[in-house]
C-alpha cells in the first residue's frame, strides 16, 4: 500500500491511497458508497460491515472536500480524497484594543531573549509567531516535539517556555516534568498553551509544575501579561542564581 499526496492546482490538493489487490469491477464501483453493501463479501471471512466508506464520504463532504476511486481488475485500486488548501491562519487585531496592537517599546540596549515553543501544529506555531513578533526584546525557537524541545531547551535555556499539552510520542506535561527534574533547565518558567479548557485539567497542569497555562484560541492581553510575568521571573532567578 502506497500513500501519496500531490497538488491538484494551486488551490486543492489530493490524497491518494494505492494498493496492488484484485481491483474492482466497474459495476462495484458504483456501488462502493451505499450503506451495508459489502460487494457481495457478506458470506466471506472478511470482517466489516459496510459503512467504512460511507462515514468516510459524508467526513469529506462535510469538510468540503471530495472522494473517489479509480480501480483495474486484478491490478488493484486508489482511493482519494480532494480538499481544497488554505492559508494558516492570521493573526488579527481588533480595533477596539490598540494598546495591545502596538509594538511594546524597550530601553536601547535590553537584551534579547529568548521564547521556546514546543508545538507540532504549524498553523499555531505561525499564529504565536506573529505574536512574538510584535515585540523587538524576544526570539522564538520552536520545536515539534516533546523530546526535541527537553533538547533545545537544555541547550539554549531559553527565558522562558510555551508548551502544547497534546504533543507526538512525548506529551507536554511530560517534557515538562523532565525540564522541571534537571536541575539545568528547572529554573525555566514553562507555560501550557492548550486548547483544553477544562478547568480541573488545567488545576492538574498546574499542580504538575506549569508556571501558568493559557487557553486557545489565545487572548492576547493574557498572553502578553503571561509572558511579562514569565520573562520577570526567570530575569529574577537568573540574577539569584548569579548572585548565590
Amino acid at each position: 500500500m502506497v500513500v501519496e499526496a500531490a497538488a491538484v492546482s494551486s488551490s486543492s490538493i489530493r490524497i491518494s491511497v494505492r494498493d496492488t489487490g484484485i481491483g474492482l469491477p466497474p459495476e462495484h464501483i458504483d456501488q462502493l458508497f451505499q450503506p451495508f453493501n459489502r460487494l457481495g463479501k457478506e458470506a466471506s471471512a472478511e470482517e466489516g460491515s459496510g459503512i467504512g466508506l460511507v462515514v468516510t464520504k459524508r467526513l469529506v463532504d462535510l469538510m468540503g472536500g471530495s472522494i473517489g476511486v479509480v480501480s483495474t481488475l486484478g491490478q488493484g485500486s486508489v482511493f482519494w480524497v480532494e480538499f481544497k488548501t488554505a492559508l494558516a491562519p492570521q493573526f488579527t487585531m481588533p480595533l477596539a484594543d490598540p494598546a495591545a496592537a502596538a509594538r511594546p517599546k524597550v530601553p536601547d540596549g535590553t537584551p534579547l531573549r529568548t521564547l521556546l515553543y514546543v508545538e507540532d501544529n504549524p498553523a499555531n506555531l505561525e499564529l504565536v509567531g506573529q505574536l512574538i513578533g510584535r515585540r523587538s526584546d524576544l526570539n522564538m525557537l520552536s520545536a515539534a516535539d516533546g523530546a526535541l524541545g527537553v533538547e533545545y531547551a537544555r541547550a539554549c535555556l531559553p527565558q522562558v517556555i510555551l508548551m502544547d499539552i497534546n504533543l507526538p510520542g512525548m506529551s507536554g506535561i511530560e517534557a515538562m516534568t523532565i525540564l522541571r527534574d534537571d536541575p539545568v533547565t528547572a529554573h525555566i518558567p514553562i507555560i501550557a498553551l492548550s486548547a483544553n479548557a477544562v478547568p480541573r485539567d488545567i488545576e492538574k497542569a498546574l499542580e504538575a509544575g506549569f508556571f501558568n497555562y493559557i487557553t486557545k484560541p489565545i487572548k492576547v492581553s493574557q498572553f502578553m501579561e503571561a509572558l511579562d510575568v514569565a520573562l520577570e521571573f526567570s530575569r529574577k532567578a537568573s540574577r539569584a542564581a548569579s548572585n548565590a
